[in-house]
């Protein structure tokens, strides 16, 4: 790594079978700068047909920001997020994904904020712009899609998605590799890294000016999607206790009975709310998918929701 390079920016852009994504990901890089930090753009395409090539390449040409293409060619999260961190030169790794807009001063804030808190991880606000304007159910799909701490800036201990979020490698114990590709299709390699990260001493900070969109498609403003999404997220504490091996058995036990109470205080007003038409029922409904996560949580109830099962504006 050259000296630049001791203090660069790489940012990080998974891509699959989003060409208006990427298009609109790579545009909100213009004028982005972390001070007089050398930046640079990691395009990792995860179609095997390398749909996105010419379409960054055209983007490189009249760039002010170094562009990097990088082909990963066998479909999966992790193998995407993996493919870009080989050939990112940065300390620090700024990620956004293709369905993301950085608003302007989104790194500069993550990179301020990561140095004054010492952080080897710093999220910034990822708000959800909705589809279906009319859509009587956005208001209460979107906080689900959004990623806010609700926090003033600083520390915080809960870690969000890895869309809008910071890496500072000087002060991350990173696995190898750094997502594991058991989370290919169904995520939560992010929350896998994260752990791992924060068991190890890793700081999490919170850049609240560090604002980006998660331009939601309409394929997953649907309650379907939203049931698969959340059922998954609620997946997460208990298999991270499964990877524990027998010394998680108490810690799945203890999930498992934190779910069926969850289910059972939300389930009826899901149903009262849905007989009464109410839209706020979509709220209730996403809480028991979630709380049914936690009770079936092993691999026959996985949801697969990336890879060649991604949400994609390409058939």
């Amino acid at each position: 790594m050259s000296d630049i390079w001791n203090e660069g920016v790489s940012i990080v852009i998974p891509t699959y079978k989003r060409p208006d994504g990427i298009k609109n990901a790579l545009e909100s890089l213009i004028g982005q700068s972390a001070g007089k930090r050398a930046l640079e753009i990691v395009v990792a395409d995860n179609d095997p047909k390398a749909s996105a090539k010419d379409l960054v390449a055209n983007f490189a040409k009249s760039s002010a920001i170094d562009v990097i293409y990088k082909h990963v060619p066998q479909p999966g999260v992790s193998n995407a997020r993996n493919g870009a961190l080989s050939v990112a030169r940065g300390r620090f790794i700024a990620f956004l994904d293709d369905d993301m807009k950085a608003l302007p001063g989104w790194l500069d804030e993550l990179v301020k904020a990561a140095l004054k808190y010492e952080a080897g991880i710093t999220f910034g606000p990822a708000i959800a712009v909705m589809p279906n304007a009319d859509d009587p159910l956005n208001p209460f799909m979107e906080p689900f899609f959004s990623r806010i701490a609700n926090a003033p800036e600083g520390y915080i201990t809960k870690c969000l998605g890895t869309g809008g979020c910071l890496l500072d490698l000087s002060l991350c114990d990173m696995p190898s590799p750094a997502f594991d590709p058991i989370h290919n299709e169904t995520g939560g390699e992010d929350d896998a890294l994260f752990h791992h990260l924060t068991s190890r001493g890793a700081k999490v900070a919170w850049a609240i000016k560090a604002e980006s969109f998660e331009i939601v498609p309409a394929a997953r403003a649907t309650p379907k999607y939203m049931w698969k999404r959340n059922f998954a997220f609620g997946q997460g504490p208990a298999q991270e206790e499964a990877d524990k091996g027998i010394m998680g058995a108490l810690g799945i036990l203890k999930w498992m009975i934190i779910g069926l109470v969850q289910f059972l205080a939300f389930a009826p007003a899901w149903l009262v709310l849905r007989l009464l038409g109410q839209p706020f029922y979509i709220h209730f409904r996403n809480r028991c998918a979630q709380a049914l996560g936690k009770i079936f949580w092993w691999n026959n109830f996985r949801q697969k929701l990336y890879g060649v099962n991604a949400t994609t504006s390409i058939a």
